[in-house]
């Protein structure tokens, strides 16, 4: 049986949904301040300056999905459109 070593979590990744050329995936600032771009086959690539002008991002992945969950929690969509007030 082999030995898988830990990698360890850093508190200060930025993770952001992005797209790079076209293709979804997710940006992220490593502790060293490179980006790595990921896409959803978990394919990365460490972008250069060179390929910073091919990126857009999209949104913060913490906070989206923490309002997913929390619209979830509060009955989907549809129960919080149907209980706002005109």
């Amino acid at each position: 049986m082999a030995t898988i070593l830990e990698t360890p979590t850093s508190r200060n990744l930025r993770v952001r949904y992005a797209t790079f050329h076209g293709e979804p995936g997710y940006a992220i600032r490593i502790p060293d301040r490179r980006v790595l771009f990921v896409d959803h086959d978990a394919q990365s690539v460490l972008l250069t300056t060179a390929d910073i002008a091919h990126v857009v991002l999209l949104g913060d992945v913490n906070v989206a999905e923490a309002q997913a969950l929390a619209d979830f929690l509060a009955g989907g969509c549809a129960a919080i459109a149907c209980s706002r007030a005109n």
